[in-house]
């Protein structure tokens, strides 16, 4: 299915959206691109309603939590359709990207007029605006007080790996064997909370982007031949690209195994990616393989539209939001930070579009529709006679949006709502009395699936806090023990690994750590060994220490 194909798929599935968020494409694929969806009639406004009109769109889709979800999308459309009447929303320069043209025909084919379309739609524009709202909260909140690009890139990285559990599917590039189910928006990444390596890198690079940061992915392999391998995001700061491994779940340690490593670096010292290999696995790129990289931009379909290009002008300055992708640009910026001086091929990765493509079919879909289900529960509860009245639970939603904009704390903060999605058995029994007995199973299920999903958060929230002893309660006693085979496991180990090492148990930290069997168990074990290396060098330092005090005898200070 093409990405156009995608786009029109979409309309005959929103009214059938299990969660009124599915409306925005949260739970549906990509929406229609046209004009059924718009009016003419609406007369221009002022350049100050203007931006009542973008700031308006914005606010409707900020507080999903307290508000009405469908009349909130609805709202933000409205305000979309008001604002492109505007004379000046046109980009004079804008054009397709020419690196559209090196995407493979099946993906491409038939998205010219979806590009060039100057309208909003109803459905795939809303969700673009609320996921890119949701990635600019995330990157403020994530950065802190992070004093130069460097080390905003490594921040974002660290609430990436933390916050996104990893997982095998889908593949960076599918295939007949390995097809994929989980090809999920960015929306649905987000707010599921797990993430193969190639949504991790997606995630990150977004988060560069809301940050100011060019990012972009890095290949190996001839792309004549056939063999272009996607392999990891790069940030470009200051003239130079910052490799981060997001299955190994770390930033390639720079020479010495300190800061970052560069793509410079890793060709002129083998040993930066050879530091990456384990007794049992040869880390599968060299650094012969660096002097060959393409350079493979981040962006999907709507990203490159004209009107999500004329939107970002006003949202960019006015708002912090970057909605659209100069592609071309991002790729240049990237080819001067690579080493050697030939030529790298240069494209836009396939991956977003690769999703847009998938999205719509079934098996994706039921998917999506499993794995958020716990998000928002409606149950039919008896009432007098023979009615039913329905009722929707959905603490867990929106404990996860209120995370994004960083409102932890307090009543109303994301920790509250997800202890409140954390009932106890006696509310459980309780909420199962009060529905019809062929629900009862069904919800039962869903209600210890909410309760196992937000205990496992809270561990993450609380670790990203800076309060580890907090973060191994939930994340050892409350998940691993209390639930040993839930989907948290592995992500429960790795993040309880870094709770035990930022308390200095370092031997509890490389034992968890070493029990990881997800992805990500390879960095998970290269962390391990960093970790007992540097504590059997600080005991050898304080032993000698000890020595040479014992040497120099009492001292005769008074």
């Amino acid at each position: 299915m093409t990405a156009a194909d995608a786009s029109s798929a979409a309309t005959v599935r929103v009214a059938a959206a299990w969660l009124a968020l599915t409306v925005a494409g949260c739970g549906a694929s990509q929406a229609p691109s046209g004009p059924a969806a718009t009016s003419d009639a609406r007369p221009a406004v002022s350049r100050v309603t203007g931006d009542k009109l973008v700031a308006g769109a914005l606010v409707a889709v900020s507080k999903l939590d307290d508000f009405d979800e469908q009349r909130a999308y609805e709202q933000a459309f409205d305000r979309l359709t008001q604002w492109s009447h505007l004379s000046a929303v046109e980009v004079p320069s804008w054009r397709i990207d020419p690196l559209v043209s090196s995407l493979p025909e099946r993906l491409r084919a038939g998205v010219e007029p979806m590009l060039e379309q100057p309208a909003f739609d109803a459905v795939g524009d809303v969700a673009h605006l609320r996921d890119h709202r949701w990635l600019a909260d995330i990157a403020t909140t994530a950065r802190g007080d992070a004093a130069d690009n460097l080390a905003t890139a490594v921040r974002l990285f660290d609430w990436t790996i933390r916050s996104l559990a990893v997982v095998g599917d889908p593949p960076m590039v599918p295939s007949e064997a390995t097809p994929g189910t989980r090809w999920y928006t960015v929306g649905e990444i987000l707010l599921t909370g797990r993430a193969s390596a190639a949504q991790r890198s997606w995630i990150f690079v977004e988060l560069l982007r809301q940050a100011g940061i060019d990012a972009v992915m890095l290949a190996t392999g001839d792309p004549q031949a056939g063999t272009l391998r996607p392999w990891l995001p790069a940030a470009i700061v200051e003239g130079e690209a910052y490799l981060f491994e997001p299955t190994y779940g770390m930033p390639v340690p720079g020479p010495g195994g300190a800061g970052v490593a560069t793509a410079r670096q890793a060709a002129a010292d083998p040993a930066i990616l050879d530091a990456l290999s384990l007794p049992d696995r040869a880390y599968p790129v060299k650094a012969a393989d660096i002097g060959s990289l393409a350079v493979l931009t981040v962006a999907d379909p709507r990203s490159l539209s004209r009107r999500m290009a004329a939107l970002d002008k006003e949202a960019a300055s006015r708002h912090g939001l970057r909605l659209a992708v100069d592609a071309s640009a991002v790729a240049a910026a990237a080819v001067k930070a690579l080493p050697g001086e030939a030529s790298p091929f240069v494209g836009l990765w396939e991956f977003p579009w690769e999703t847009v493509a998938r999205r719509p079919t079934e098996g994706v879909e039921l998917a999506v529709r499993r794995e958020l289900a716990p998000f928002s529960i409606t149950m039919a509860e008896m009432g007098r006679g023979d009615r039913q009245n329905p009722r929707l639970v959905r603490p867990l939603f929106t404990a996860r949006v209120r995370e994004f904009r960083g409102d932890l704390d307090g009543p109303l903060g994301a920790k509250a709502s997800y202890l409140a999605a954390r009932p106890s058995k006696a509310a459980i029994q309780q909420a199962l009395q009060a529905v019809p007995p062929e629900q009862s199973a069904t919800v039962d299920r869903l209600y210890r699936q909410m309760k196992e999903d937000a205990t496992y958060w809270l561990g993450v929230a609380t670790l990203g806090e800076g309060q580890p002893e907090a973060a191994i309660d939930y994340l050892r006693r409350m998940t691993l023990e209390n639930s040993p085979d839930s989907r948290w496991t592995d992500a429960a180990r790795a993040n309880l690994g870094r709770a035990l090492a930022a308390l200095g148990r370092i031997e509890e930290a490389v034992e968890v750590l070493r029990e990881d069997g997800s992805p990500q168990r390879f960095g998970s074990r290269l962390l391990a060994d960093r970790l007992e290396k540097d504590r059997l060098e600080k005991d050898r330092l304080e032993k000698d220490r000890l020595e040479k005090d014992t040497a120099l005898g009492p001292s005769r200070t008074p």
